[in-house]
């Protein structure tokens, strides 16, 4: 059996007692709304990943601010099984920008009401679950600010920590 493993990455963003969700247009999903996010090509680190979907998803350029949770998960892949890792960002806004939205990808982006998100049956349950983790101010990873000295090499490093 070949091993195969995906990281994705997602964002909730909150704002004037909102958050932010896209409609997707594919897949087991198609017409349900859920916290924008995708998964992390080869020689991306998570925080490039989370930004650059939520900006191709959305047009708006976000910045992670702490984890708030972590879906994992093994599914059946016709004759292989596939680890799922999914790595969920509290974000803050920074900017929107003129990107053209590709509608076989998302059909609609909305910020909803909070408590209607987490009553909507058209939010799927992972969503309001990392909505609910957002708005517990104490709880997630906090990204660390300084830098933190490392033997290895790497082009992109980020620590997050209690």
């Amino acid at each position: 059996m070949i091993p195969l493993h995906m990281v994705s990455t997602g964002g909730v963003l909150l704002r004037d007692n909102e958050v932010l969700l896209v409609q997707v247009n594919y897949g087991t999903n198609k017409g349900l709304w859920m916290i924008p996010g995708g998964v992390v090509e080869a020689g991306e680190s998570l925080e490039e990943a989370v930004v650059r979907e939520i900006r191709e998803e959305t047009g708006l350029i976000l910045a992670p601010k702490r984890i708030v949770g972590i879906r994992n998960g093994v599914k059946q892949v016709r004759e292989n099984k596939e680890g799922s890792i999914y790595v969920v960002f509290e974000m803050e806004f920074i900017s929107e920008t003129n990107q053209v939205i590709d509608p076989s990808e998302i059909s609609n982006i909305k910020f909803f009401p909070i408590e209607e998100a987490l009553s909507n049956p058209n939010v799927i349950d992972l969503t309001k679950e990392f909505i609910k983790a957002t708005l517990k101010s104490s709880s997630g990873l906090e990204k660390v600010v300084k830098d933190i000295a490392t033997n290895t090499i790497y082009n992109s490093y980020d620590v997050y920590r209690a």
